[in-house]
């Protein structure tokens, strides 16, 4: 099986827009500061900056998988109402933004447990996929989200394509990689201008379409490193654009990617599998 196999008949790639919220709960977790001034690009982001990439997705018809926080869940209903209402997909991270690098699986299962509980009491139900705050985690987290029920991962960088974890116990889960280089925040916090980070994220896409692998793009509407302001949200617009223009890509949300792995192929199937 060659790569471009992997994805639905006639596509030869796929694409996937992820966004990490990173709102106040971002900056309660790792400060002890009022939240005002300086402080308040996460407030930025629920209040502003996550509205004007929805306006964007909206243009774009395009859906996405938002990575949440159970306390930004609760904090911001008109936001979540708006997320939900659109039609994309909804995901945990967390519930205020813990490093999961530093939590014990027992630890890990009651943060799990809030988050879920918070996602449910404000979507209805509870998350299929999980990436982990920062990306960080421990050896033991895959194991406890598939012991939860997750159907997928979405925090490691070790692989093109998505692939299949032996999570023990004869449990399995799916992770969906995704590369530092594919996120606005590296280039932000570098302080690289709108017009590097459209030309590297188009250049980035290209790459990865012309070898049939996954891109996942992933961004954050925060008001510091991330693309909710005017400008930068038009370098996120104008490589959904691009994105869109090339007629084999497969673009969907990463629930839409864990879905299809899990009915067409099996473990032996899948490049990498069964790690």
């Amino acid at each position: 099986m060659t790569i471009t196999d992997f994805w639905p008949p006639g596509s030869q790639a796929a694409a996937a827009i992820s966004v990490n919220l990173e709102a106040e709960s971002v900056d309660r977790r790792e400060s002890e500061l009022p939240l005002w001034g300086r402080r308040s690009h996460g407030r930025y982001a629920a209040q502003a900056g996550a509205f004007n990439l929805l306006d964007l997705f909206e243009r774009q018809s395009v859906h996405a998988t938002f990575f949440i926080n159970g306390w930004d869940a609760r904090r911001y209903p008109a936001l979540m109402e708006r997320i939900a209402a659109a039609g994309h997909e909804v995901a945990a991270s967390g519930c205020l933004h813990e490093d999961f690098s530093a939590l014990s699986a027992e630890q890990q299962h009651a943060v799990l447990e809030q988050s879920e509980a918070a996602l449910n009491s404000v979507f209805g139900s509870r998350p299929a996929g999980f990436r982990a705050p920062d990306r960080l985690m421990t050896s033991e987290t895959h194991a406890v989200l598939a012991a939860r029920g997750y159907a997928y991962d979405s925090s490691c960088s070790d692989d093109d394509v998505p692939y299949v974890i032996d999570a023990g116990q004869g449990r399995s889960l799916l992770e969906i990689p995704v590369q530092e280089p594919y996120s606005d925040r590296c280039y932000y916090e570098a302080h690289r201008t709108p017009a590097v980070v459209r030309s590297a994220l188009a250049d980035l896409f290209d790459a990865a379409y012309d070898e049939g692998a996954l891109f996942t793009l992933m961004i954050s509407p925060r008001g510091d490193v991330g693309s909710g302001r005017g400008l930068r949200a038009r370098v996120v617009e104008s490589v959904i654009q691009a994105m869109k223009e090339r007629p084999r890509l497969w673009l969907a949300t990463c629930g839409d990617l864990a879905g299809w792995m899990q009915r067409t192929r099996g473990p032996a199937e899948i490049p990498g599998a069964a790690r």
